[in-house]
Formats: C-alpha cells, sequence, structure tokens
C-alpha cells in the first residue's frame, strides 16, 4: 500500500489558553473559541474576528503586542484510524513555535523551533493501534516564556534591539527590526497531516546533481524508515526494499529522454546512493546566461513485488557550482561559477514578504520573483533575520534562473551556544540543508548574518566573557552539517567575511562586503572610497509609494513629522538620516513639505544606489558581486526596499533595472581606489575606430537617467570619464557627449568609440572640451550610447540654476490583455530634469512603467501608465503627480 497524505485544512478553532490573559487583550476573549486559517497563525484569526486591529495601519503595533505574551490552543477532531495500515503518523511541516502536541490528552510530541519539520507517532500510547476519531490539540506556548528560560541559563547576549530574538529558534524579525513591526506570532505556519503507510517510507531524499563532461550526473542520497510491524522473513528479518530513480526530461533536437537506476536494500540497510546519469544533459543557468531547463525525477521505494511503497516527485535542473576564493594579488576575491562561467551577480537581499508569514503564498511569491526579474535581477539573498522560505520559493527562482544565496537564521546577535539551542540548530541545520538540495538554484549557504562583524566592532566579548556566542556554530558546525548532507553547495562562515578569523571580517579587500558606513555616517559619494570583492549588502532608505503609505497613515493633514509617517519609520535616527541624506544635494525641507519630501527622498535614494552600483560594476572583476538592500517589505514602512508592501513599485526599482542591464553606461570621476591597490577597471579597454552616430528623438525602455553622483560639495573641474559594463559578450557601439547648459544649449559634443572584443569593462577619456565643465551650476554632461544614457550633475543640484522646465503632455488610452489604462508622451521644449509619474496619487490601481528621466530640449518619452482612465488625465497632468525637480527645489 502506497503511503497516504490527509493534510488538516479545516474545522480548527483557536482558543487563549491558561488561567491569565495579558494586559491589553479584548474584552470577552477568555475561553472564546474562533474559527482558525491552518496553515496560518493566530493574528490572522484575530484580525478576521475583529479582536486585532490590523498592526500594520497607523501605530496599532503597540495595541496589539499582547497577542505575543499569550498561550494559544488549536484544536479539531482527527481520525486516526490506520485503515489498514501499520503506522500513522502526526506530520507537522512547521510549528510557530513552543508547543505540545497530545490526543485525547495524551502529549505525543512538543516543539521549540519554528525552522524545522516535525513527524510524531499517532497510535495509541497505550501500545496499541488508535482507531476513529480524537481530538487533536496543539498548545503553544508564549514564544516570550520559553525565551525567558533560555536566557535565564544563557546569560545575557548581545544585540541591536531589546527583544528575546537570540533564545528561541523563531522568525527573528518578528520582534521587530529595522524596517519591521514587532508582532510575535504562533501557530501552525505550515500544513499540517495525517500520514498512513506500512512497511518503510522514504525518510528523506537529496539529489544532489552534477555535469561531468557533458553528463549530468543525480546522485540521490536515500534514507528509508521502516515501520517494524511488517512480517518477517524466515531468518527473522525485515524483507529486501528496491529503489528506483527515474530521471526524464528534454534532449538538445527537441526530444525527450528518460534515464532509470534501481537499487536494494538490504534488511541491515536504511540509507543508499542510487546514482543516474543523462547523457547530453541540458544544463540549467541563472537567467541571462542560457535556459532553465530541469528534469522530473521520481523515487519510488518499492517491495520486492514491485508494490510501491511511498514515492517522491519533484523537478531538478543539472549545472555545476563553485566559489573561487582564493588568494590574488589583492586579496581574495568572491566569484560564484556555474557550468563553469563566472557570474556577474546584480542581487537584492530577501526578507520575509510579511510579518504574518504564513499569508506569503505562491502566488505572492511569484509576483515578487518575477518582479526581481524584470529589474534584471539574478540572485536572492535569502537573509538570516527571516525563515527558511518556502518550497514554492525555491520552485519559482529554479523557474525563473535566480540564484540563491541562503543563510542560515542567524541575525546581527551573539546566540546561546548550549542546550536546549545547540540541538535545534542542529536539527533545523540538517532537515533544511536536505529539503533544499533538490533546487540548482540554490548555490550558497551562509553561516550568519554580520554576527562575526558585530562581535568584533561592538565590542561583545566584554558583555560575553568566555561564554560561547555562537562562533563554534558557524566554523565548525554548520559547515560539517553542510558538507555531510550536502558538499555540493559552497558554505561560507559569515557575510560580511574576509575568508580568516585574523583578517577584519568586514575587509572590502576580502571575500564578502557591507558596506553601511554610507547611509549611517557618510554620504553616498564615499561608495566610491573603495571597490570591495563583493558586495552582499548596502542600501539607501525612502518612503514605500505614495498610495501605500496613505492606506496605512491616516494622518491628516500628512507631515514629515506626524505621528503615524515617524511610527513607520524604524531605524535609528532614521528621520533625521533622510534629512541628512537630502541635505547636500537638495537641501533641507519643512516637515510640512511632505510633497516635495517624499519625491525628494525616492530622488535621493535612487542616486545614492546608483553611485555605488555603477563604481562597483564597473570594476569587474574586482568586484564581481552587488546584492541591493532590499526587494520587499512586510508593511509600510520607510525602508531601503525597492518594492513596498503592497507591491508597488519605488523609483528604485526601475532604476535598477538600468544599472542591472547588461550593458551599464556610467560617466564617473577619474579616481584612483582607496584599499587594495590600483583602481584600475578589469575586463578590456581597448581603443577602437571612430564611428558617427546619429540624433537621438526618443529614449528607449531603459533609458533611466540617473547615472551622476558628483560629490555634494564639489566644484567643476574634476575629469570625468566615460566607462561601459558589458556581462555577456563584447560590445561595438560609439558614445555621443555633449556638454550643455541648464537652458539647452550644446556648448561642447563629440563621438567617441566604445569597444569591447569580449565582455569587460571599456573606459572611454574624454577631452576637455566635455569633461571639463566652466560654470558647474549651469551646466550637465550627457552621454548617450545606443538607447542608453548617463547624465553628470557637477555640482548639488539645490545650487544649479535650474530653468523652469516647460514640456507638453498627450495621453491616449490603451487596451490589452494585461488591462486598461493611458499611454502617456511627454515632449520637452526645454531641459526637463527628473520628471517623475506618480499615478497611485490618482487611482489605487495606478502604476507607471519608468522612474525619474532627464530630456533634453526636442527629446520625447513615453509612459505606460496602467489602472487610469480618460477621466484621471486632468489630475494626472498636475503636480504632485507629475512633478520635475526644478518645481520640487523651487518651494
Amino acid at each position: 500500500m502506497t503511503l497516504e497524505r490527509e493534510e488538516l485544512r479545516d474545522d480548527w478553532t483557536v482558543t487563549i489558553a491558561g488561567d491569565g490573559v495579558p494586559a491589553g487583550a479584548p474584552t470577552g476573549i477568555s475561553g472564546r473559541a474562533i474559527r482558525a486559517t491552518v496553515p496560518g497563525q493566530v493574528h490572522t484569526d484575530l484580525e478576521r474576528e475583529g479582536l486585532l486591529a490590523d498592526p500594520t495601519l497607523d501605530r496599532n503595533e503597540d495595541a496589539g503586542k499582547w497577542v505575543g505574551r499569550a498561550d494559544w490552543s488549536y484544536q479539531r477532531t482527527v481520525d486516526v484510524d490506520p485503515r489498514g495500515f501499520e503506522r500513522v503518523d502526526l506530520v507537522c511541516d512547521g510549528l510557530d513555535t513552543v508547543a505540545e502536541l497530545s490526543l485525547d490528552g495524551v502529549v505525543v510530541g512538543t516543539t521549540r523551533n519554528m525552522h524545522r519539520r516535525y513527524r510524531f507517532d499517532a497510535r495509541d500510547q497505550t501500545g496499541g493501534v488508535g482507531r476513529g476519531s480524537k481530538t487533536l490539540e496543539i498548545l503553544f506556548e508564549s514564544p516570550y516564556r520559553e525565551a525567558g528560560r533560555v536566557a535565564a541559563k544563557a546569560g545575557s547576549m548581545p544585540g541591536p534591539y531589546d527583544e528575546p530574538f537570540p533564545y528561541i529558534r523563531k522568525m527573528a524579525s518578528n520582534f521587530g527590526w529595522d524596517w519591521g513591526l514587532t508582532a510575535v506570532t504562533s501557530g501552525p505556519w505550515r500544513p499540517v497531516a495525517i500520514e498512513r503507510w506500512s512497511t518503510a517510507r522514504l525518510r528523506d531524499v537529496r539529489p544532489l546533481v552534477d555535469v561531468e563532461a557533458g553528463e549530468g550526473v543525480l546522485d540521490a542520497h536515500i534514507t528509508v524508515e521502516r515501520s517494524g510491524m511488517n512480517d518477517l522473513d524466515q531468518d527473522g528479518e525485515d524483507d529486501d526494499l528496491v529503489l528506483v530513480v527515474t530521471v526524464s526530461g528534454g534532449t538538445a533536437d527537441g526530444g525527450t529522454t528518460r534515464q532509470r537506476s534501481r537499487a536494494q536494500l538490504t534488511p541491515k540497510d536504511d540509507e543508499t546512493v542510487v546514482t543516474v546519469r543523462v547523457p547530453e544533459v541540458q544544463r540549467w543557468w541563472p537567467r541571462g546566461y542560457g535556459a532553465q531547463d530541469r528534469y522530473d525525477v521520481v523515487v519510488e521505494l518499492q517491495t520486492v513485488d514491485g508494490e510501491v511503497l511511498d514515492r517522491s516527485t519533484f523537478r531538478t535542473g543539472f549545472r555545476s557550482t563553485r566559489v573561487v576564493t582564493a588568494s590574488d594579488d589583492i586579496g581574495k576575491p568572491f566569484v560564484i561559477h556555474v557550468n563553469g562561467t563566472p557570474i556577474d551577480v546584480r542581487g537584492v537581499n530577501w526578507i520575509p514578504d510579511d510579518v504574518i508569514v504564513s499569508r506569503v503564498d505562491r502566488a505572492r511569491v511569484l509576483t515578487r520573483l518575477q518582479a526581481a526579474v524584470d529589474l534584471n535581477v539574478n540572485l536572492m539573498r535569502v537573509w538570516g533575520g527571516g525563515v527558511y522560505e518556502s518550497n514554492d520559493f525555491y520552485d519559482v527562482c529554479d523557474e525563473l534562473g535566480l540564484l540563491v544565496w541562503q543563510d542560515f537564521p542567524f541575525a546581527c546577535a551573539a546566540y546561546p551556544e548550549g542546550e536546549p539551542i545547540r540541538s535545534e540548530v542542529i536539527a533545523e541545520a540538517r532537515d533544511n540543508v536536505a529539503r533544499l538540495s533538490r533546487h540548482p538554484s540554490l548555490v550558497v549557504w551562509n553561516g550568519n548574518n554580520e554576527n562575526i562583524w558585530l562581535h568584533g566592532v561592538d565590542n561583545w566579548g566584554d558583555e560575553l566573557g568566555d561564554r560561547g556566542w555562537g562562533l563554534d556554530y558557524y566554523l565548525d558546525l554548520l559547515p560539517t552539517i553542510v558538507d555531510a548532507v550536502d558538499p555540493s553547495r559552497f558554505y561560507t562562515v559569515a557575510s560580511p567575511w574576509s575568508g580568516d578569523e585574523a583578517l577584519f571580517a568586514n575587509d572590502p579587500d576580502h571575500e564578502t562586503h557591507h558596506s553601511w558606513d554610507v547611509w549611517n555616517r557618510l554620504s553616498d559619494e564615499h561608495y566610491r572610497d573603495s571597490v570591495p570583492r563583493f558586495v552582499s549588502e548596502f542600501g539607501w532608505q525612502a518612503p514605500p509609494a505614495w498610495r501605500t503609505l496613505r492606506e496605512a497613515v491616516t494622518d491628516a493633514p500628512l507631515r514629515v513629522d506626524s505621528p503615524g509617517v515617524v511610527h513607520h519609520q524604524k531605524a535609528t535616527d532614521g528621520m533625521a538620516k533622510l534629512a541628512r541624506g537630502i541635505a547636500p544635494r537638495f537641501g533641507s525641507v519643512d516637515p510640512a513639505a511632505f510633497d516635495a519630501w517624499h519625491y525628494l527622498t525616492q530622488l535621493q535614494q535612487a542616486r545614492a544606489i546608483a553611485t555605488g552600483v555603477e563604481h562597483w560594476r564597473t570594476h569587474w572583476p574586482r568586484n564581481t558581486g552587488v546584492v541591493v538592500w532590499q526587494l520587499n517589505d512586510l508593511w509600510s514602512v520607510s525602508s531601503w526596499s525597492a518594492i513596498d508592501s503592497a507591491g508597488r513599485l519605488k523609483p528604485l526599482a526601475h532604476e535598477l533595472r538600468r544599472l542591472y542591464d547588461d550593458v551599464l553606461l556610467t560617466i564617473r570621476p577619474v579616481t584612483s581606489v582607496a584599499s587594495g591597490g590600483s583602481g584600475q577597471p578589469g575586463g578590456a579597454d581597448h581603443p577602437a575606430s571612430s564611428a558617427a552616430v546619429g540624433e537621438t528623438a526618443e529614449l528607449g525602455d531603459l533609458a533611466q537617467t540617473l547615472s551622476f553622483g558628483v560629490s555634494p560639495g564639489a566644484s567643476g573641474g574634476s575629469p570625468i570619464e566615460v566607462a561601459v559594463r558589458s556581462t555577456r559578450t563584447g560590445h561595438d557601439s560609439v558614445v555621443r557627449v555633449r556638454r550643455i547648459t541648464l537652458a539647452g544649449t550644446v556648448l561642447a559634443e563629440v563621438t567617441l568609440p566604445v569597444h569591447l572584443s569580449a565582455a569587460g569593462v571599456a573606459v572611454v577619456a574624454l577631452p576637455e572640451s566635455v569633461g571639463v565643465v566652466d560654470d558647474p551650476a549651469n551646466e550637465l554632461v550627457v552621454a548617450d550610447m545606443d538607447w542608453r544614457r548617463a547624465v553628470w550633475t557637477p555640482a548639488p543640484d539645490q545650487d544649479m540654476r535650474w530653468e523652469p522646465a516647460r514640456y507638453r503632455t498627450t495621453f491616449t488610452p490603451f487596451s490589452t490583455e494585461d488591462g486598461d489604462g493611458l499611454d502617456l508622451v511627454v515632449e520637452a521644449d526645454s531641459l526637463v530634469r527628473d520628471l517623475l509619474v506618480q499615478p497611485d496619487r490618482v487611482a489605487p490601481g495606478g502604476t507607471v512603467d519608468r522612474g525619474f528621466m532627464t530630456l533634453l530640449p526636442g527629446e520625447r518619452v513615453a509612459f505606460r501608465l496602467h489602472g487610469v482612465t480618460e477621466a484621471d488625465v486632468p489630475a494626472l497632468r498636475e503636480a504632485p503627480v507629475l512633478w520635475t525637480l526644478d518645481r520640487v527645489l523651487d518651494r
């Protein structure tokens, strides 16, 4: 008989448990059973029943903190009749977090880890097999109580917040972060099921893949569990078992292939490796480098007579991976290779997409990850203060060609190394390394986020003394588990990490680097002070889209300093950092001028990120990767995200599309690079024959115009140059460079060749006629190549003598399968600097396909607006819906 699985999704109730009700709980909640959503967490049910105000709105967060202090009892009736099977198991794919499970009052198991799966014997505890219906109760204890017990035993652990997340194996950001609210959840957050089986089942299947001389190799590491109840053979032993692994998929000529291997397990064996070889395998590639070919895999556990006892089906891809960190003449690189090809990593950091993480379904994952692909992202770093994501997340990454860097869940704090934490770390690491081994997208396991770095710079040792703080996990325990369970993946000790305990953990010349002095203390031109080998975190804040903030904050009027706006900023000194960020370029903003503040903080975020990405990407191969903090948000908050919690794209998102394109054009200062030697870019840098370029009248799809990055306090006269990064192939083109006045008069113009015989960086020296400005407050330098544009602003914008922007607008309705809307064409009669269209201010569903745009006189640009109609045209023409920098600064 084949294993049967019955998911327990319906007929659950949840009740506050225990004698005491936490302060702040609503009157009448004690003893009240409400309908529960499973999989789910209790916040969702309390909101639905009107017992909890949405904590993401206004300042409701504080009024809902009682939920995390309560115990919660989930109950339903469950049929544990074996129905002819030998075993009946209660299977929990995820319980949040500290729970006791019982059937008719008999305890069958306990848990204390949100990050792992559990299986409990549901048979009657008196020795027989349970029959009929029983009451299943999952009693969740307050996470604070468990954390308190562990803290009392382990002692204080340094960390960023006055919350106990290091003492419990739970999503750390549930307890709040510098972008997140505090909503401490409980509940069965992943499916709960009854599984019935006989003889044996597949306990674990780990398909490790490689490519050898064009042949795909799948080593299926398989472990089985025997029921212990089947008939014995004449020698008093269990019967032999058979494992059959089948791999099927496409071939280069459009046909199909099917390869199969078998292995037999004797009664003394419960694990083996079954190898399947696929000739002329079609390789899986990250997006932009090739196709995402995947193969169907079926693993069957059979009796010797061919009866199927259990079956596992999934898809995987064949590819080889390695990460090069061998020392070079600068330090240590960090180069991800897939199928022998070094990957130019253009990544984003991923946080949980909802503070109530059980609400994140496959549809939402697909939407977010497809948005990342649309921004030319090729790597997702799953950050260590969240969770090991759902199978759906990694399946979609496989499908879309997004590489995955997976943190183990340790972030920004010291963690106890003693029991009970240590055993839980071992169990969760083994579980998840095995679970994720089938995904070709996964290329890096990372031991922790910032813990080793912060231990040094924040002097944790003063508080810790000789107590363990997690270092043993990162240097010994976790790499040992990865090596044992999935040696095909690279393990790095930390992010940031310099490859050696003797080195400063965040040394930019060695392996991975976090660039946080910029934003926290320094202005963004300091991104140019060095070229880290691989930037795994850096970012700049901005508020969410106007509509997203307005839907979450009801303050009237909205002000920069209004209580709701300030509450939706969680970073230490965050509002002041935003103000300090815009001041050098744009000046100070009156708190009442919310619309101007919103526009300028969005513009500053995009400019700051452009400064870093342009600098680092045009210094390949010294720098081999840039991972922006962060892609997404879990509530309406001022943060470093490119996409806000409602899924609306900030202007930064549109700018990332340009910055992460395979070909990047930028204007940059001619400087040497500190830390580690020459600042000369790697790759090819060749002179080429001259060529002509025609007049550019219309800007293309990716012609965002934020590739400037002047030091806010700089004056004119510093030489500049054009740099072109081509990721995949060589590039032959010409670049037209003009020095113009703010009135649009061309003062000088040159056309120069750009030639790259192979992927790399071309640096084009500029003559003084266009590379040196005479009047920094009244001139710009503009470079155009193909449809790409770069703009250099030689002085802070507040010092520029901007002239009023003059332009004409035309709106034309459209209707497509993707929805209806308006095409907007803007035709410039003067210089139009940083034109921004914000249709969400007119209609909740309003979206636009571009961010900030700069036009020269006579140019035109088209915007596609979804979710708006012809009736919205008058509003769409007015500020602040349609706004330019000169008008914002002339406030």
